[in-house]
């Protein structure tokens, strides 16, 4: 599995832990939404959160304790990282 981070369109460098790590949450998520895919990604910005499995959008908007949910979990998930901040947008995505 590889995964890739990006704040603000630039790389965050990832050992291989840490890809494997976010991948799996971001499987699990997408999972429990009812999607399955070898590409899950997911956008965070200040407008929102957005999910796609296979470059198709995943219905999260209407699901606000889940937007709520994924959101806190990613955000703490990433928040040791360096590189990390929350003022722009914030992309994974991960491939099998």
């Amino acid at each position: 599995m590889k995964t890739q981070l990006l704040v603000n369109d630039m790389v965050i460098p990832l050992n291989d832990f840490t890809q494997l790590y976010i991948g799996n949450i971001l499987k699990g998520i997408a999972t429990s939404l009812g999607c399955w895919g070898n590409k899950i990604s997911m956008d965070i910005a200040p407008e929102g959160l957005n999910l796609y499995s296979e470059d198709a959008g995943v219905q999260i908007k209407k699901k606000e304790f889940a937007r709520e949910i994924v959101e806190s979990t990613v955000k703490g998930m990433l928040s040791p990282l360096q590189g990390v901040v929350w003022l722009g947008k914030v992309t994974i995505i991960t491939r099998e």
